[in-house]
């Protein structure tokens, strides 16, 4: 099996074979993690064709500084991120769908308020109105279902740092839960 950057350089000598197996490696990956984003089948398919196409043209930008799987994810968190806001500014109001919020050691337990569509929709809302930086490190760690450490390491930043954008979310998502039930 070829290397990601040997597929690269051959998608950019114009090789189909090569964009195939790229995109059969990373597609259901992918899918998955836009899924759980998003919790509408229909919807994870578009924006996962729309991610690839973003990817397969913007290739000859990729620089090589992350690893490719890295660079890849982050377009989706984007792709992901700017679906929210436009859904967002196109609709009047989500349904408030997240009635007692349980809670745990750490604040209360996010996978437990993601279980249905309307608190993914809720939730994603808020996250995507957050700096990119806070945004990105939330997917990861409840999407991506990565450690604070995995995601130190792609993002290049301290595990400190990831733990304070993750947590200050959480209060993010909390507050805003507050104020919905008021």
């Amino acid at each position: 099996m070829a290397s990601d950057e040997k597929l690269i350089r051959r998608i950019l000598r114009r090789q189909r074979a090569a964009a195939e197996e790229l995109f059969t490696r990373y597609y259901e990956k992918i899918y998955a993690y836009v899924y759980r984003q998003t919790g509408a089948v229909d919807l994870a398919k578009d924006l996962t064709q729309d991610i690839f196409l973003t990817v397969f043209t913007s290739l000859a930008a990729f620089d090589g500084r992350a690893s490719f799987r890295t660079w890849l994810y982050k377009i989706a968190a984007n792709k992901i991120t700017d679906y929210y806001r436009s859904r967002a500014h196109r609709e009047t109001s989500l349904s408030a769908a997240l009635e007692d919020l349980p809670e745990t050691a750490d604040g209360f337990d996010v996978e437990r308020l993601l279980e249905n569509r309307e608190d993914i929709q809720s939730v994603m809302k808020t996250v995507s109105e957050l700096e990119p930086s806070f945004a990105i490190v939330f997917q990861m760690k409840i999407f991506g279902e990565m450690t604070f450490a995995e995601i130190a390491e792609r993002l290049n930043i301290s595990e400190n740092t990831v733990k304070t954008r993750y947590y200050a979310v959480l209060r993010k998502i909390r507050k805003e839960r507050e104020h919905d039930r008021n």
